[in-house]
């Protein structure tokens, strides 16, 4: 049973309602934050958890088979910061919103954010593939 922290805000509104108008995660908030502020145990963290969840793991293969389409970006897209582009992350893995094309970007420019965000889709892409390609790949 998951505990809830409730704001002053909430006193009024009953256990039910509280608990259905509040997003469900299944990526812990400690990890998130760590990866937004850019901390290695959180960023290899997120690395296993892309391994292992069967919904972010398709989602990580789709995004690097995005990400590996080499497309050149429009001319004046926005630029996206490592920040941005890990909140829209996020919130693609776990709400299923659309990925900005600028994310995309930064995924394909940025080493840090491409090695634990891209790495993952591409290790889980070469073993749906080609189990026995898994031992090439490095």
């Amino acid at each position: 049973m998951p505990h809830y922290f409730f704001w002053p805000f909430d006193v009024g509104i009953s256990k039910i309602d509280r608990e259905r108008t509040r997003a469900r995660t299944h990526i812990a908030d400690a990890v998130r934050l760590g990866v937004l502020a850019q901390e290695e145990g959180a960023e290899l963290r997120i690395e296993g958890h892309l391994m292992a969840c069967d919904v972010c793991g398709e989602s990580s293969i789709s995004i690097w088979e995005r990400a590996r389409e080499k497309a050149d970006p429009a001319a004046f897209v926005q630029r996206y910061s490592c920040l941005q582009t890990r909140n829209a992350l996020f919130r693609h893995l776990e709400e299923g919103r659309p990925l900005a094309e600028a994310a995309v970007t930064h995924l394909r420019e940025c080493i840090g954010c491409g090695q634990h965000f891209l790495e993952p889709g591409k290790a889980l892409h070469t073993l749906a593939v080609d189990e026995a390609a898994v031992a090439a790949q490095d």
